[in-house]
This record gives structure tokens, sequence and C-alpha cells, in this order.
């Protein structure tokens, strides 16, 4: 009986002894891939986007989360940490899915799209624009300078399209809590999944230099303190030289704050201006950042630019013992009369996630209606058409390449989406998602979807999961009616593979 006793004690503390040391070996990995990482986890990836807002619910990141891309440093401040913390299994399994996507010093990505159809709606995750989308990436991380040199290079044939491109490649340079940059990758501004308003990745990335904030800290001083954690993101871009004013610039700026837990606060705005004759001088640009009273749609070409102006609010909080929701809106001003923005495109959504079962799956749920029909105060006033992206001045629009800077569907346009997803212990997702588009609802003007007006159903069916040889995606819609610019006419199937590969 002694003797049963003791081994028992014994193997209790060889139990106790190796779940210290996983945790310890975790905690390790975690803080040297840490030291290691690049900059910033990039748009495109839905999967890691579920796991970072899982984890800030439960108070492993700290700050917002609403910005893409976000700081590296950021989210894995304290994923050494979670081994002592009391979390769900689907919250660890979050945890190590997002430890697994640290890069390290050196990395390489292999990624292969291929679709018979591109998605006429672009959400926040990556999906074929062309028949075939190749790309690699080569980067490079000195932690001990903060220097990151990150290449992307790829090809793209289809849908109007034929070239070879670097879009994606990016120097940034630390500077204690901040980071320099040059180069073309894409953002997503706002807490929509299915759309947002004022700039995303559904127009090809813009050539720029900005300027950004690293870790979310919050201020010390006592005046400023109540906004919590805060971010800031600022860039200038080069737009295209095929367009009615070549060669236009857009500046972005951005201010992201948390005054309460999981309570974001989002405040974004951007400028066009300049571009080849047209002023560029230090008055302009001090006017236009300034632009009240008659600084700003004043129709007249004495205006220094287009701008738009954004507010963006979300929340995340417990429904019931294990389940989560966040609700979320934008509105997105137009233009602005004395110092008040008005015409507002907006944005609704909410999103319901929890466990499934005991063994780290789980489940998610989203709704999500926006519309760039402009309002006069936001959900309220007197509707407007072409209004959202358009201006007198630069005629070709808030568009870069043909596509908008923000909404997929351009302006004038409705979308309503359900979204279902289930992710699995071992890591696979399935999803279902139904969007009912109205695009163009006047039919008239510069939506560079469809020029007539649209009213679409489509569903779709996605699984994706790693398989050995690389992780898959694939997908296969079903929309009701086509647009006849993009090649098609009345119902169709279609399907897209993405296949990645990272070292």
């Amino acid at each position: 009986m002694e003797v049963s006793l003791k081994k028992a004690v014994e193997n209790m503390r060889l139990k106790k002894y190796k779940l210290l040391c996983a945790g310890a070996v975790f905690s390790l990995l975690a803080s040297v891939q840490m030291v290691q990482a690049s900059p910033w986890a990039a748009v495109g990836d839905m999967q890691l986007r579920n796991d970072v807002e899982i984890l800030a619910r439960h108070g492993v990141i700290s700050g917002p989360v609403n910005t893409w891309p976000i700081s590296w440093k950021q989210i894995t401040r304290n994923l050494s940490r979670t081994p002592e913390m009391d979390l769900p299994p689907y919250v660890r399994l979050a945890a190590m899915r997002v430890k697994e996507k640290i890069p390290g010093k050196l990395r390489t990505t292999v990624r292969i799209q291929a679709t018979n159809n591109p998605a006429i709606v672009r959400g926040f995750a990556t999906t074929a624009r062309n028949d075939l989308d190749v790309d690699a990436i080569a980067e490079y991380n000195n932690s001990d300078s903060g220097t990151t040199i990150h290449i992307q290079g790829g090809y793209r044939k289809g849908n109007g399209e034929d070239y070879a491109h670097l879009d994606g490649s990016y120097l940034s340079q630390n500077m204690g809590n901040w980071s320099a940059y040059a180069g073309a990758f894409d953002r997503w501004w706002g807490p929509g999944r299915e759309s947002t308003l004022i700039l995303s990745n559904n127009a090809r990335p813009m050539r720029s230099v900005g300027l950004r904030r690293i870790e979310p800290k919050a201020f010390e001083t006592k005046w400023l303190s109540w906004m919590g954690p805060w971010q800031w993101d600022m860039f200038v871009a080069k737009m295209e030289k095929e367009r009615f004013i070549p060669n236009a610039l857009i500046a972005g700026m951005r201010l992201t704050f948390e005054p309460i837990k999981n309570f974001e606060v989002g405040l974004s705005r951007s400028l066009q201006l300049c571009g080849d004759g047209r002023p560029c001088d230090f008055s302009t640009w001090t006017t236009a950042f300034i632009g009240v009273f008659d600084a700003d749609n004043t129709g007249t070409v004495n205006e220094p630019g287009n701008q738009l102006a954004s507010i963006d609010l979300s929340y995340s909080f417990n429904v019931g013992q294990n389940t989560s929701l966040k609700i979320y809106g934008e509105g997105t001003a137009e233009d602005q009369s004395v110092i008040i923005p008005f015409q507002y495109a907006k944005l609704l959504g909410a999103s319901i996630y929890g466990p499934y079962g005991d063994d780290g799956a789980q489940w998610r749920l989203t709704t999500e209606f926006s519309d760039t029909v402009s309002r006069h105060a936001w959900l309220f006033g007197k509707r407007k058409n072409n209004t959202i992206y358009e201006h007198f001045i630069y005629i070709t629009g808030y568009r870069y390449k043909g596509r908008s800077l923000g909404h997929s569907l351009d302006n004038d346009s409705k979308l309503i989406s359900v979204v279902a997803q289930y992710q699995d212990s071992n890591n696979w997702q399935y999803s279902a998602k139904y969007h009912n588009a109205k695009i163009n609802v006047d039919g008239t003007g510069n939506n560079t979807v469809s020029i007539p007006n649209k009213n679409i159903n489509i569903f779709v069916a996605s699984v994706q999961g790693d398989v050995g040889l690389g992780h898959f995606k694939i997908d296969l819609r079903h929309t009701s009616d086509g647009i006849l610019s993009l090649g098609n006419d009345g119902p169709f199937t279609s399907f897209s593979v993405t296949w990645a590969l990272n070292y």
C-alpha cells in the first residue's frame, strides 16, 4: 500500500514536471519568435484574424485590433504567459495557431491561386483576382537593427491582366516604438469582415511611404491616459499615371484606441490631392489637412483635393458563459460642411463565436450590412447617389487601377452577408457564406463593378487546412446572375483553389 502511494505521488510529480517543462518550452519559443518576428501580420488571413480577436477578448492581446496590417509585437507580447493563464481549450488552440505563424529571422513563402471566375465580393480574406496568381516571398528580419526586407514577386494572368509584379514588397525600419516603411502592401482599416469603407484590399496596393506605431501603449499623462492603448498609422501613396489627373497622391491617417477593454474606437482620414497639373505646395497640404470652412466641398478648382473621413466603433462582450459577441459599425463621410462631415456610407455588423465541445474546436456566425449610397447623417437623412468615392476634380475618383480603394462593390451599392464558420481541433476550417449584393442601385455614374443595376445572390462554401504539402483552401461559389462587363451573363458556378507553402 505504502509503495503504491509513493509511486502515485512520484507519477503526479512527473506529470507536473512535464507540464512545467512544456510551459517553459512554449514560453521560450514564443519569446524567441517574438524577438525575431517581422513587423506586421499581413491582411488576408481570416483564420489569423479570428484568432487575434479571440485572444484579445480573453486578455492575451492588448490594444486595438481593427487595423491591418497589425504589429506582431502587439500580438506576441503576452503569448508566453498563456500556459499559466486560465483559458478555455479553444483559446489555447488559437494561441498555438498564432505562434506557429510568427515568422522568424528568415522566411520564404510560395503561393498559387487559381480560379475560373474571380469573386465579385472581396472581403478581408485573400481570394484569387485572376485565372492564375502566383506569388513568392522572401523576408529577412534583423532583430538587432530592427530592419525588415520583404520582397514579394509574382505573376498574374487572366481577368484582363497578364504581367509580373512586385506587389506586397516593402522595407521597414524600427525607431523605438515606431516603424518607418516604404513599399506596396494591402491595408484594411475598420472592424468589417466582408467589407470596409475607407481603405481595403479591394484595389491593388499603391506604392507608399509611411510611419506607424509598433506597440499600442497607453499615454502616461493623466490628460490622455483615458484613451488606453492607442495605435497610429499614416502614409502617402502615389496613384497610377493612367487616370484623369495622372500621378495623384493619397495621404491616409488612422488613430485607434481602446478606452475600455474590448471597446475600440477608430478615426480615419484620407486625402486625394496633387497630381499632374494640380498644386502640390506646402499651402495645398496644410489647407487639405485643416479641411474646414471653405477648404473642402467648395465646388471650385481652388479646393485642395478630395477628402474622406471615417469613424468606426466595436465592442466585444460575453453572452452566456462561453460565448462572445462583437458588435461593430462604421461611417465614412465623403464631404464636409464647415467642420462637420456629412454624406455618409455606412456599415453595421455582429460576430458571435465560442467553443464547440472541449477539444479546442470553435464556431462563429457573422452578419454584416453595408451601404455606399450616401446619407446626410449616417443612418438617417436624405439619400444621395454618385457621391461616395467620387469627386468633380479627380474624375477617376477614389479608385486605383479600376477598383475602389474602399468597398469592393464601389459606390451606390448594398451588401448583406451571413457567414457561418467551424474550426475543428485539427485546425481545418469549414465555412458557408451568403451574400445579397445590390450593385449600383441607380444604374448611373462611375461604378467600376457594374453600370446597370444588379441584384445578385451569391452562395459560397469553403474548406481549408494543412495536408503536409502546404496549406490548401478550396472555394465553391454559385452566383445567381452575371455581370457583362466581367464576362458573365446569367447564373454561373465557379471555384478557386489556393495553395501556400511556408519555410
